[in-house]
């Protein structure tokens, strides 16, 4: 789904200075021909897309649809179709980032069509399956663009609709993407009504995922709330976009736009300098921190007329758009944290104070068992946050992008029921992709590589010798910034 603003973001860096002058009009109007293929053009009514001004801030609306034709999954294949995804993507030049905000598919709506047909109550991924009924492809993202403007204030510059087998190809195009799975995936596919969603078999831990693998791990939707799987989607995202280096994209960009072409319909129109103009925002935005912005609700599970739906109001849906759109806040550290050229000597909080307490023997019992099969220290945390529960440490190997095989532990706590999973991971692959754009900062006297979406730290590591630990949050980043740096203090070789 990123590759658009990849393969845009490839182009602009081409036409600077004096690479201008080497690529030919002719070559870039083919590439976009091949991005934005015509018949692939979405048409929706004056006023629902309006295109935004050359260098301003421009909001783009993702859509994936569950409609797969040719599906073992007899709802996917026969029910109309519903936007399974959808996302909000700000590009803002002015701050150089980029935000993403995932509505809630169960979010309660009413839905209004463009001859005045009311739908309430109704879930807002429902506006896609009318629309689609009324008016085809189109009709389905009109509908959907529309009630989301309605409902959020917002003005929508472009619409993306991303089939799911497009998305397979695309990532498999651009060679996988390296991700941490946070726990134990598995669902084995069953024809009953219960069962009747995506098969998964994941292992916890960091690693490589490709086509189905990939899918299953994005669309998952069974054990935890829709939260955490529009986080899972988030996340995912940002590590592709990570990873997709310029070189291989600049040598591949023939393969990958044929993919993205196939992957996707838009409002987008095939010309050079539609696609230039989008690589104008992505590439102020690449090396950005992709701040990912949480829908604030009032209620996950209300119920009304027999169904649940998930519910906000006014307030927080204005407080929500705000930060979406205006949001540029830097993470805050506690004050006994130092960078390279400052050192506070400021007490650290008390680990009670921040809701940590020692780890539980059953989590070290875990350690000490997996710890003769890991050929390098096995570090492991003094300190668990006061829900958790230790779940498995897994012992693993993973290859790293020249297919050289590596090893690797995973340490798995479950911080809630409603899928809120952090962990402490170790690995003999020092150059991971994840810590690849990290920045540094000095606390406690170890140096520690940061990952954070602007506010709030995701994942912190640190090198020691050949092998790199680190500490990651859960999707919805449960965990506070003082509680990841505090576990991460507190990890050292198992004793």
């Amino acid at each position: 789904m990123w590759a658009r603003f990849a393969i845009a973001g490839v182009l602009i860096l081409l036409l600077s200075g004096a690479a201008t002058a080497t690529i030919a009009l002719t070559k870039l109007n083919h590439i976009a021909s091949e991005v934005f293929p015509k018949g692939s053009q979405l048409h929706v009514a004056k006023g629902v897309v309006e295109t935004a001004y050359s260098g301003e801030p421009q909001t783009f609306l993702i859509i994936g649809s569950d409609r797969r034709a040719g599906s073992k999954d007899a709802y996917d294949r026969n029910d109309p179709p519903h936007s399974d995804t959808m996302l909000l993507v700000h590009l803002d030049p002015n701050y150089g980032q980029m935000s993403v905000l995932s509505v809630p598919r169960d979010l309660l709506v009413t839905i209004t069509t463009k001859t005045g047909q009311i739908y309430y109550p109704s879930k807002i991924n429902a506006a896609y399956t009318i629309g689609s009924q009324l008016g085809g492809n189109s009709g389905g993202v009109e509908l959907t663009a529309s009630t989301i403007e309605h409902l959020l204030h917002i003005k929508i510059n472009q619409v993306i609709d991303v089939s799911f087998k497009g998305f397979r190809d695309v990532v498999d195009t651009l060679g996988c993407v390296y991700v941490n799975v946070d726990h134990r995936y598995l669902h084995e596919y069953e024809d009953t009504p219960s069962g009747n969603y995506s098969p998964i078999n994941l292992q916890p831990g960091y690693q490589k995922l490709c086509y189905e693998n990939a899918l299953s791990y994005v669309r998952y939707r069974h054990g935890d709330s829709d939260f955490v799987r529009v986080a899972r989607q988030q996340d995912f995202l940002r590590n592709l976009r990570e990873q997709v280096p310029v070189g291989d994209l600049i040598g591949k960009i023939d393969e990958v736009s044929k993919a993205v072409g196939k992957a996707v319909t838009s409002t987008f129109h095939s010309s050079a300098g539609q696609l230039i103009e989008l690589g104008k925002l992505a590439a102020f935005s690449q090396q950005k921190p992709l701040r990912q912005v949480k829908f604030q609700v009032d209620n996950v599970n209300e119920t009304i007329g027999g169904g649940s739906y998930v519910t906000s109001s006014p307030s927080l849906i204005k407080a929500t758009v705000t930060e979406f759109l205006h949001g540029h806040e830097q993470v805050s550290l506690p004050s006994s944290s130092s960078s390279s050229h400052h050192h506070h000597h400021a007490k650290s909080p008390s680990s009670a104070s921040l809701g940590l307490y020692p780890v539980s023997s059953t989590a070290k019992a875990m350690a000490v068992t997996a710890a003769p099969s890991v050929p390098f220290p096995l570090e492991f945390p003094s300190l668990q946050t006061g829900p958790a529960i230790p779940q498995e440490v897994h012992v693993y190997t993973l290859p790293d992008e020249h297919k050289h095989i590596h090893h690797a532990y995973v340490a798995v706590w479950q911080q809630n029921g409603l899928g809120g999973y952090y962990d402490v991971e170790g690995m003999d692959w020092v150059n991971i992709p994840l810590f690849a754009h990290a920045r540094q900062q000095r606390i406690g006297g170890r140096s520690y590589l940061l990952v954070d979406d602007g506010s709030h730290i995701h994942d912190i590591g640190w090198r020691t010798g050949k092998v790199i630990y680190f500490v990651s949050n859960t999707l919805l980043e449960d965990l506070s910034n003082s509680q990841m740096i505090a576990i991460a203090r507190a990890t050292h070789t198992l004793q």
